[in-house]
């Protein structure tokens, strides 16, 4: 079975639409969605935004025979080459050994994708005629806000995206031996600044209506970031929705080979 991890709601749309969902499963914060993806079977996981996902990813392999693993949603651009809407192949994820900041950053850990799994990625992408980088990504504790603390993690580490839980699900993943594959597309640009609060969004990766009715009400005037941030996630999920059907289907081809 491959298990294919998202943080938000938003991300699982890109998937969803897909495939034919058997039974919803909820755990703790996290929402499991069996479902089965032409005849293959398939989980979805919303596991909320983080890295506590160790405990979802053993509950799921004390009922299913996990063999493939995908970390996917979306991600923040920390090179200029790398734009809103392309998608991004991981070859690496690193995790900082602190805090990430303006001052020097150390990666404490790195740990490789599948490297059959990335080279079957990148063709299909290229393809798909799809905007596409295969590169290094640095999972984070927080949310990167600032512009130019994206442009200083570019220019001080190997990675070109950031996120925020596919560290977690590599380490889980190489630990148990499963192969992994890290596939993102960019929601914000290098030069962004993300302007939206934590609390925004639910535990376990939905919208949080009343904090963000709560947050325009006080700041008004990021209304207009927060409807181009809504056109650019749904830019997003689109790469990713154009992307998965055929992965999937390969890498199925793969592991019954």
């Amino acid at each position: 079975m491959i298990a294919v991890f998202f943080a938000l709601s938003q991300e699982v749309a890109s998937l969803k639409p897909h495939v034919n969902i058997l039974k919803k499963i909820r755990h703790a914060h996290a929402v499991f969605y069996q479902a089965e993806f032409c005849g293959f079977p398939l989980t979805i996981v919303q596991s909320g935004v983080g890295r506590k996902v160790s405990d979802l990813i053993h509950q799921l392999s004390k009922h299913f025979r996990i063999q493939f693993m995908i970390s996917s949603g979306f991600a923040g651009s920390v090179n200029p080459r790398v734009g809103v809407g392309d998608l991004v192949i991981g070859k690496h994820v690193l995790s900082p050994l602190s805090e990430v900041s303006e001052g020097e950053i150390r990666i404490g850990a790195t740990l490789p994708c599948d490297a059959p799994a990335v080279e079957l990625a990148v063709k299909l992408g290229s393809a798909a005629s799809l905007q596409l980088h295969c590169g290094d990504i640095l999972s984070v504790d927080k949310i990167i806000r600032q512009s130019s603390l994206k442009r200083h993690i570019g220019n001080q580490t190997s990675a070109i995206a950031v996120d925020m839980e596919s560290f977690a699900i590599v380490e889980r993943a190489n630990a148990m031996g499963i192969p992994f594959i890290v596939v993102r597309a960019i929601s914000d640009g290098v030069d962004e600044d993300m302007e939206i609060c934590e609390n925004m969004v639910t535990k376990g990766g939905g919208v949080d209506i009343s904090a963000t009715a709560r947050y325009l009400l006080n700041k008004p005037h990021r209304i207009p970031y927060l409807n181009r941030l809504r056109k650019q996630t749904r830019q997003a999920t689109n790469t990713l929705s154009a992307f998965f059907p055929n992965f999937i289907t390969q890498i199925y081809n793969s592991l019954l080979a």
